[in-house]
């Protein structure tokens, strides 16, 4: 599976670049070989979602919960016992 990041640039999606000290366009997208790797990658951007290239879908990403969530969770399960 070949993943990439896609972001969005003022409006525009585009694939995080292999070198970012520059955005071309049409530059090549920094290919990803797992999900960890891509992963690691789109937590640097504040619009980044992960694209397979094989398929052209997005993968769904799940984000844990911080500790206020946690805590918050913890309540309301209470309260609905």
């Amino acid at each position: 599976m070949r993943l990439a990041v896609v972001i969005d640039v003022d409006g525009e999606p585009m694939y995080v670049p292999e070198n970012t000290h520059g955005f071309l366009t049409g530059a090549s997208p920094k290919v990803f070989t797992n999900i960890k790797d891509a992963e690691e990658e789109c937590e640097k951007w504040n619009t980044g979602i992960i694209m397979c290239l094989d398929t052209n879908c997005t993968i769904p990403r799940i984000k844990s919960f911080d500790e206020d969530e946690k805590k918050r969770a913890i309540e309301r399960a209470k309260i609905n016992r």
